[in-house]
């Protein structure tokens, strides 16, 4: 692969890889999978408690439903705080027992992963559109593998969704 036959569909995925990972590396994995979970445990407080909350949102704000809504998200923030500071201290910990070599190499797995899951939904999204009969992708030298990745995907995704999403490419082959 030389870097003249990259096209800006490469380029693009190429700079997704790279920023995810460097990211990654300059926060670590347990900074980085400690707010993936800050992120799945406001969710979950927010819509556990959202309505139990609401009735304390002042009754001059609108109906029920806002009320609601506002004390989601009002838990919602209120959790991403507390676990922020929860991941801030326990990544502090981390560099302080000597682990910040091996807290950033495992960050840079985790942000290649990341960064291969957010090419994989862009791939996903573009299969619902005319986008991958584009000369732009169709040349690029990593459309193939993306689009051969998508169709492993595939299976898991909602059935209406899937059937959705086609590319010229592995059509004709099929």
């Amino acid at each position: 692969m030389f870097t003249a036959d990259l096209t800006g569909f490469d380029y693009a995925v190429l700079a997704i890889l790279v920023v995810s990972i460097l990211l990654s590396v300059s926060r670590g994995v347990v900074r980085e999978i400690l707010s993936l979970v800050s992120w799945i445990v406001a969710f979950m407080v927010a819509n556990s408690f959202a309505a139990g909350f609401a009735p304390m949102v002042p009754s001059t704000i609108g109906g029920e439903s806002l009320r609601i809504l506002l004390a989601f998200i009002a838990l919602f923030l209120m959790t991403l705080i507390v676990m922020g500071l929860v991941t801030m201290l326990t990544s502090a910990l981390v560099q302080t027992v000597g682990l910040g070599f091996t807290d950033r190499f495992f960050g840079s797995l985790f942000g290649f992963i990341r960064g291969l899951v957010v090419v994989l939904v862009i791939v996903l999204a573009a299969g619902l559109t005319a986008v991958p009969q584009e000369p732009f992708w169709r040349k690029a030298v990593l459309s193939k593998h993306l689009e051969a990745a998508a169709m492993v995907v595939l299976p898991w995704l909602p059935q209406d969704l899937s059937r959705r999403i086609h590319y010229a490419e592995l059509k004709r082959k099929q």
